[in-house]
């Protein structure tokens, strides 16, 4: 009987061995403490780039890729990754580019990412990502550049897109977006011949800044939208002059949520009345003038 016990113990020693041994990290090749990922030992310490594009990677993104809390360069694109975006990677807080386009992830884009407020390009693009842009990734003021286009994302532009102002690349084109684009898009300081609105079901009226540069929409159920979701103005609103100060040119868009009597006059700094621009009746919608600085030529 002492016989089988002492066997019993020395089998249960040997499990408890072998289960610490395959808990432990792995020891990188500078003798730090280090984790996994698709057979490598990356150092938790010294890792602050891990340039894995093209690379041929399968299956999901592993969720312990999150200790890695050094970096500040992630770059994944052109592989065959699949499965969701992990919500760890916003424990990364240390980065500053996170390049995860060209593979075939799904889910939706996770909110964690507003955690990274040091990022200054984000590729998310030609995936299978759905769902919504979330209105998080406007806390994102240090992107530079920001690409979601090729996906399957759904529903309205958020307004807090346009606390991106350092942005001068955005992409959003090749997806199921839809809706009445934000006027706060036109807070961004781009170059907008660069970036790309094109194929997904964006209605009019768009913005003055990007309205010869949205391209190709489904413009399908834009009457439906409109009488369904009620996307005629709700309230009188007169939006801020673009741009400001005028260059000598301004737009002045506003809204009108039923037909009536129109009047915008313009004055200048001291009071004076320079111009009326508007003093007529006109339908409900959405409505725009331009008014050019007295002597200036376009």
């Amino acid at each position: 009987m002492h016989r089988y016990t002492s066997l019993l113990l020395l089998l249960l020693l040997l499990l408890l061995f072998i289960g610490l041994a395959w808990g432990q990290d792995c020891i990188a090749d500078d003798g730090t403490e280090g984790i996994e990922l698709w057979g490598n030992c990356y150092s938790i310490e010294h890792t602050t780039e891990l340039n894995l594009e093209g690379n041929q990677l399968t299956g999901t993104i592993p969720p312990e890729i999150e200790n890695l809390t050094n970096l500040n360069w992630l770059e994944l694109s052109s592989n065959q990754l699949t499965g969701e975006i992990p919500p760890g990677i916003g424990n990364l807080t240390n980065l500053t580019r996170l390049s995860l386009g060209y593979n075939q992830l799904t889910g939706e884009i996770p909110s964690e990412l507003d955690n990274l407020s040091h990022l200054d390009w984000l590729f998310l693009n030609n995936n299978g990502l759905t769902g919504t842009i979330p209105p998080e990734i406007g806390d994102l003021t240090n992107l530079e550049v920001l690409s979601l286009s090729s996906n399957q994302l759904i529903g309205t532009i958020p307004p807090e897109i346009g606390n991106l102002t350092n942005i001068f690349e955005l992409g959003l084109n090749d997806n199921q977006l839809m809706g009445v684009i934000p006027e706060s898009i036109c807070n961004l300081n781009i170059d907008w011949y660069y970036s790309s609105f094109s194929n997904n079901q964006f209605c009019s009226p768009y913005p003055s800044c990007i309205e010869d540069y949205v391209g190709e929409q489904d413009t399908t159920n834009c009457g439906q939208v409109s009488i369904i979701d009620e996307t005629l103005p709700i309230t009188y609103n007169l939006h801020i002059a673009y741009p400001n100060p005028f260059n000598p040119v301004t737009t002045l868009r506003y809204d009108l949520p039923e037909d009536g009597l129109v009047n915008i006059t313009i004055y200048d700094i001291l009071g004076k009345q320079v111009r009326t621009l508007v003093n007529t009746s006109q339908k409900a919608g959405y409505k725009s003038e331009w008014y050019q600085q007295p002597g200036s030529q376009c």
